[in-house]
């Protein structure tokens, strides 16, 4: 039974914390680790995308499988918080071990795929049931729409403290460096990871008297057209947008001067998406989600575009630009969540099972893809275009097309294209809008 109550704004906000855990976990990785293996331990620039990729595209088998697990607690038990807590408490410690690696050169990279590998497996422990808990929270899209900003507020804030605090922990860019910054940042997450699971205990999900295998619950998901439609969005936009995270330490490092103008511009970009995720809450409740993902995918574009410009002036530039990019983020992360939400409460009208699990798990692992792929092809970029990685000791000046190579995929081809998701969110409204549908989701056209 789906908790009817009118949900507490502590109930939300504690629940919604876990986005800063969460996304602090992949703004770090996402900003350092490829720069940590190729300039502090020497490893390949292409065998560093190797393994950052590796692990996180295991995740995309593990998610469902680990969602799997999430409806079945939630059957035997009425909870998710088992799952949860075992991923609260193990991603701190992987998260030290992935960033504290005593060897270098070929050897670092095998040591850091283990650990990367463990933060990841431990992430989705707590990802997948964390995401799969706000359906059955609320049976109100615009109280759902609500916890999505309180998620999102939390998301950016992480984004904003691992962001900044990341570089200008590791600014000298040696392995020390970036082994202090772990055990900081490790005992932050481990802190803050443990709020929506003490905040979200008295949560009771459905028990369902016979809950899918996972081989039925993936067909069925397959059968959630307007499901599929927004998690092909989501793995493009974060295929898209990380490219420009990935890029930003090489566009610091050689057009802006170093690690103080990267905290600089990731503080003004993480502040001002922040800032705007209020803002954003209140126009998807009032206009709609699907016109505010639009309206979000369309500041993401023509400010990834505005990038290319900016990285060639300065600082002051390059950061004003970003603001475009996080008032983009601000709306595309509430209104792609919330219509989430949806999608896993028309799956269970649908079936008379509560699937949330397995489709957060889907959802995660097209999120994990995503966020994969991104530096993947930010260094197929850097490979292309001459791209030669370094160590304190042994440094390398970049030619030309080197250099052109990391502002373009900073800048002008992830911003291109996101223009690829527009065709995909106007399939979706017509999916979820389709008369059969909507009347087993039981959403107005105010939520969607």
């Amino acid at each position: 039974m789906i908790n009817s109550r009118p949900l507490s704004t502590r109930r939300m906000a504690g629940w919604g914390a876990g986005a800063f855990a969460s996304n602090a976990f992949n703004t770090l990785p996402g900003l350092l680790l490829l720069m940590y293996m190729t300039d502090a331990l020497g490893v390949p620039a292409a065998l560093a995308g190797v393994v950052v990729a590796l692990p996180k595209l295991f995740d995309l088998v593990a998610s469902p499988w680990f969602g799997a697990v999430s409806d079945r607690e939630a059957a035997r038990t009425g909870q998710r918080r088992r799952l949860m807590t075992s991923g609260a408490l193990i991603l701190p410690f992987a998260f030290v071990a992935t960033f504290s690696s005593p060897v270098r050169g070929d050897a670092a990279a095998l040591w850091v795929f283990a650990a990367f590998l463990a933060a990841s497996a431990s992430y989705l422990c707590f990802q997948v049931p964390f995401t799969a808990l706000p359906v059955e929270m609320s049976d109100s899209p615009q109280e759902r729409t609500r916890m999505m900003t309180w998620r999102t507020l939390f998301f950016t804030l992480g984004m904003l403290v691992g962001g900044v605090a990341g570089p200008l922990l590791t600014e000298k860019g040696t392995p020390a460096a970036y082994r202090a910054m772990s055990v900081i940042i490790g005992v932050v997450l481990l802190v803050v990871l443990l709020v929506p699971v003490v905040s979200t205990r008295a949560v009771r999900s459905r028990p369902a008297a016979g809950t899918p295998s996972l081989r039925t619950a993936f067909r069925t998901a397959r059968g959630n057209r307007p499901f599929v439609l927004l998690s092909a969005v989501l793995f493009l936009y974060y295929v898209f947008t990380v490219m420009v995270l990935t890029g930003l330490p090489y566009v610091a490092t050689y057009f802006l001067g170093g690690k103080k103008e990267q905290a600089v511009v990731f503080l003004v970009f993480a502040l001002s998406s922040t800032l705007a995720v209020p803002g954003a809450g209140l126009l998807a409740r009032r206009y709609g989600n699907v016109p505010l993902l639009l309206t979000g995918l369309a500041l993401w574009t023509v400010g990834g575009v505005a990038l290319y410009v900016a990285a060639g002036v300065g600082t002051a530039a390059t950061a004003a630009a970003g603001v475009l990019v996080a008032l983009g983020q601000a709306a595309g992360l509430v209104t792609m969540y919330a219509l989430l939400t949806d999608c896993i409460r028309l799956q269970a009208k649908r079936t008379g099972h509560d699937s949330a699990g397995v489709l957060s798990g889907v959802w995660t692992a097209v999120d994990t893809a995503g966020h994969a792929l991104g530096p993947v092809a930010y260094t197929l970029v850097l490979s292309l275009t001459g791209y030669a990685s370094s160590t304190l000791d042994h440094p390398v000046t970049q030619s030309s097309t080197a250099l052109e190579g990391i502002r373009l995929a900073f800048s002008v081809l992830p911003g291109l294209l996101l223009l690829t998701t527009f065709p995909l969110v106007l399939r979706f409204r017509r999916a979820f809008s389709a008369p059969a549908v909507a009347a087993t989701a039981a959403v107005g056209p105010a939520d969607v």
